[in-house]
This record gives structure tokens, sequence and C-alpha cells, in this order.
């Protein structure tokens, strides 16, 4: 959870890897990808029940998640 935490604050990929040296960058990036997947349809959900503020700052959420390599494409060209 730091890990995404961190991530979402603007810390740099390498330096989360060397905060959570007992995890594998994989697993990471999957959890990171897992969160913003969440966060999605959670706001989906608060556009059906009508709450636009929750909406819009779980849009910010994810847009602070979704940078850098771990949405690249890929990493093989």
């Amino acid at each position: 959870m730091e890990a995404a935490y961190e991530w979402a604050r603007g810390m740099s990929f390498a330096n989360i890897a060397a905060l959570t040296t007992d995890t594998q960058e994989g697993i990471i990036v999957r959890c990171i990808l897992r969160i913003s997947d969440v966060l999605k349809n959670i706001a989906t959900a608060a556009i059906l029940v009508g709450d636009t503020e929750l909406k819009l700052k779980l849009q910010t959420a994810v847009e602070l998640i979704r940078r850098d390599i771990v949405f690249a494409a890929s990493l093989y060209f």
C-alpha cells in the first residue's frame, strides 16, 4: 500500500523498488494496475448513485496513478 501511495505522490519507480526491497517489481506494477481499475470501478458506481464529488476525486486519483513505466504498453519494442 505504501508503494502505491508514494507512486501517486510522484515518487520514481526506482525509489519505490528500493523502498520495498522484499517485493518484486512486477508485483508492485500489478498492484498499482489493480488499484487503478478499482478506482475506475468505484468512480463508475459514484456516477450511478449521483455522487459527482466522489467521482471527481477518484478520477484525480486515477490520473495521479496512471503515469510512466507502470502504464507503458510494453517494455519491449
